[in-house]
């Protein structure tokens, strides 16, 4: 997938702006250090920068596939970072995004999860694009083959180790029943829209329920009722946003477990309707309710630090398969 796009971007370089290529060694493979200097000979056929970034804070001991992109988005954005760049563009396919679909399905997942991969998504200051998630597979194997790009064939995609590979070898059974990656993928996008028009009319209630923000961005107050009026699933969104509001920019990086949202969200509006205080922490936030308002604030560093390790660990275990909302 990814020599398919080096190949096309080099077609098509005189339409594009200024490129530079990343090659990720994890350094998990005996193979991975020949496979980088491989796609860096390509480059220099093709006249474009390259650089290989070897992992080297990786944990010990055997690896799951989350830690590892994790890891490999790090190194992207620092590297992008460092030469300037404003994009940062991979070569997911429309296979990947039909399997991120199961996955995500399988693990319970709520709207914002079925989205699955976004193709133009904010990666801190930089924006990442995936160009190809509607393309299938095949199609750029079938564009090296054409053009006689070579590629390597990652073993590690055929273990079944991996929930992901696992999810593949069920694909061709589900197309024949016509669940293919086409409509998996139109059902991530329909999913998107819903999402964004519901997040939008989050946002909105939201800044229409702020009564005061802290000069330090740590806390809001807002009225309570909207929170207890509105649909529960709008009021999940806004509870979201509320939270996103007194978060840094390593809090918005979180994925907020979804299962503990909803049950946040049931006692507070039991508590609204029942006229009644109620206190909880959720990740990096304390949620207060009293008075008709309701109040979020950062909660007290060791309290926050235990929070994120939590919703971290919980993340790398689930393989960051559940999404809030």
């Amino acid at each position: 997938d990814s020599m398919a796009m080096l190949g096309l971007a080099g077609a098509a370089r005189a339409y594009l702006p200024p490129l530079a290529v990343a090659t990720v060694d994890h350094g998990l493979r005996a193979e991975s250090k020949d496979e980088a200097a491989f796609v860096a000979d390509f480059c220099k056929e093709l006249a474009i920068p390259h650089c290989t970034l070897v992992w080297t804070d990786g944990p010990t001991g055997t690896v799951n596939q989350e830690t590892a992109r994790k890891g490999r988005y790090a190194l992207l954005v620092g590297h992008a970072r460092a030469i300037e760049a404003s994009h940062i563009v991979t070569a997911h396919t429309l296979d990947d995004q039909a399997e991120t679909v199961l996955m995500r399905m399988a693990s319970g997942t709520g709207l914002a999860g079925l989205g699955a991969m976004r193709p133009n998504v904010e990666r801190g200051a930089m924006r990442h694009i995936r160009p190809f998630l509607e393309v299938p597979k095949s199609r750029l194997v079938a564009t090296c083959t054409q053009n006689h790009w070579l590629y390597a064939t990652d073993p590690s995609n055929a273990n079944a180790r991996f929930t992901r590979t696992r999810f593949r070898t069920l694909m061709p059974i589900l197309a024949g029943e016509g669940l293919t990656p086409e409509r998996l993928g139109t059902l991530a996008a329909r999913a998107r829209r819903t999402e964004d028009a519901l997040d939008h009319v989050a946002r909105r209630t939201v800044e229409g329920a702020i009564i005061r923000r802290a000069p330090d961005g740590g806390a809001i107050r807002l009225k309570a009722d909207p929170f207890y009026t509105e649909p529960f699933d709008l009021a999940l969104r806004m509870l979201r946003r509320s939270m996103l509001a007194i978060g840094g920019e390593h809090d918005k990086e979180l994925q907020i477990s979804l299962a503990k949202l909803e049950r946040l969200l049931k006692n507070l509006r039991m508590a609204i309707r029942d006229q009644r205080p109620l206190r909880q922490s959720l990740a990096w936030a304390v949620i207060a309710h009293g008075g008709g308002f309701i109040e979020v604030r950062t909660a007290p560093p060791r309290r926050a630090t235990r929070e994120k390790q939590r919703a971290g660990g919980g993340r790398a275990e689930r393989g960051a398969e559940e999404s809030a909302a």
